[in-house]
């Protein structure tokens, strides 16, 4: 027998024990094995991404002169200068400040 461990306990005693914790409702649902019903597996669908690629198309090309007499029709360079001056003035002009009376209250 081994020294350093040693078991006093009744073997009687402890096949008793085992046998009732075996009929205990506890132990009887691990002893049986459960049937693991998984949901059926969906086939994954296969999408490209190439599927509504559209491929680049080059612009329509305007001949030269035709080009050149629609700006002179607009107006020149300087009708494109007057649109984004106007643009610049309308994006960085200040609200309008509240004017008030002497008394500090404001004007109705």
């Amino acid at each position: 027998m081994n020294r350093f461990f040693t078991l006093n306990v009744d073997s009687q005693l402890l096949r008793r024990l085992i046998a009732l914790a075996c009929l205990s409702p506890h132990f009887h649902g691990y002893a049986q094995v459960q049937a693991v019903v998984l949901p059926p597996v969906q086939e994954p669908v296969y999408q490209s991404v190439f599927e509504g690629y559209q491929a680049m198309s080059e612009p329509k090309l305007t001949p030269w002169r035709a080009a050149n007499d629609t700006v002179r029709d607009v107006g020149g360079w300087r009708a494109y200068a007057k649109e984004a001056a106007a643009a610049n003035t309308a994006a960085t002009a200040p609200a309008p400040q509240p004017s008030t009376s002497s008394a500090g209250a404001p004007k109705p």
